[in-house]
């Protein structure tokens, strides 16, 4: 680049001459005049090439940084204890083995409470509504007239939503006990391993584990706040639609089939609701505990390698990473002769 620039040079030193001769034509000195003009944006755009160059090549020196950092990082994974590691993938495997069998456990407390608590509610709405006759043990009557449908409406409205309240609190309470265990992975001992990297690697860890940690906190502590895709809409929204429905279905009021009904697509929302939350929470919760798990077996086959290499190999790379730096310093020397010209 440096080259081109000094013909270009020589070309307007040659174009000067010629200008300054009074014995020279006047076509040749037009010539001369369009070849000065023209030239000047072909030596504008060496620079323009040089200073773009420029900024591309101090990512080239940042590579060869990070070679070097990771050059330095290998003493320090070599020498990291693999006891300690090991020790941690079995608490973790541990760890995976009581998360699962918790999450059937909690989730089949879950349903049972919230599946005894509807139906206990929807029971005292049923005998209050349609009369039941504890002697005869029959309803004294198989629907609600217009005038009373909205009464038992805004009734079963307010009872859904007190059962959702209850199945917040039951999943939080359920959740809660996940959540125990794995607050008690060890983040020190991973954040151990993590300074043992190079920076650049330092960093894109700990952005994983602030990720996965952040997400498991929401999602535990707040169960309802943050559905499964699959629900679209809230909880209570959710829970909404067929008692909307049921007071929709008839003009002229509510019939006892028709209740059952809704109450049973009511019951089968929160069945359904409390299994996908707890799907979904505990395979976030198995996906955080394999991906520690991942990490240290990683960690381990690095240190390994790394224990292998000679003092030959790593002094082989150090030659190779100056070598690289003081080519690209050569192109800098180059570039800031171009741009200071």
């Amino acid at each position: 680049m440096n080259e081109y620039l000094k013909l270009f040079e020589i070309i307007n030193q040659y174009a000067d001459q010629v200008l300054a001769d009074k014995y020279k034509s006047i076509e040749i000195k037009q010539s001369a005049t369009h070849l000065t003009l023209d030239v000047e944006p072909c030596v504008e755009e060496i620079k323009q090439s040089a200073l773009r160059l420029k900024g591309l090549l101090q990512v080239c020196f940042k590579d060869v940084s990070h070679a070097e950092d990771v050059w330095n990082s290998k003493p320090r994974i070599a020498q990291a204890s693999p006891v300690d590691v090991w020790e941690q993938i079995g608490e973790l495997s541990g760890c995976d083995v009581r998360i699962r069998s918790l999450g059937k456990q909690c989730k089949y407390e879950a349903v049972v409470k919230v599946r005894k608590s509807w139906s206990e509610k929807a029971t005292k709405l049923k005998n209050k509504w349609f009369l039941w006759d504890k002697t005869q043990q029959v309803f004294q009557r198989d629907s609600v007239g217009f005038f009373e449908k909205d009464n038992l409406h805004k009734e079963l409205r307010n009872e859904v939503d007190s059962v959702g309240d209850r199945l917040s609190v039951s999943l939080e309470k359920e959740l809660s006990q996940v959540f125990k265990e794995l607050e008690s992975i060890d983040i020190e001992k991973i954040e151990i391993c993590i300074e043992c990297f190079d920076l650049k690697s330092q960093s894109r860890f700990r952005e994983r584990v602030q990720s996965i940690g952040s997400e498991i906190v929401s999602k535990f502590t707040e169960p309802l706040k943050y559905l499964p895709d699959a629900y679209m809409k809230t909880f209570k929204e959710t829970l909404k639609a067929p008692v909307e429905n049921l007071v929709h279905k008839s003009k002229l009021g509510i019939s006892l089939r028709d209740f059952e009904e809704s109450c049973k697509v009511i019951g089968t929302l929160m069945d359904n609701l409390i299994s996908s939350i707890f799907e979904e929470r505990m395979k976030l919760a198995i996906q955080a505990v394999e991906k520690v798990i991942m990490f240290y077996n990683k960690f381990l086959e690095k240190q390994v390698r790394y224990q292998q290499e000679t003092l030959e190999q790593r002094a082989a790379e150090k030659d190779w990473i100056e070598y690289q730096r003081q080519q690209l310093r050569q192109v800098e020397q180059s570039i800031e002769l171009v741009l200071n010209q």
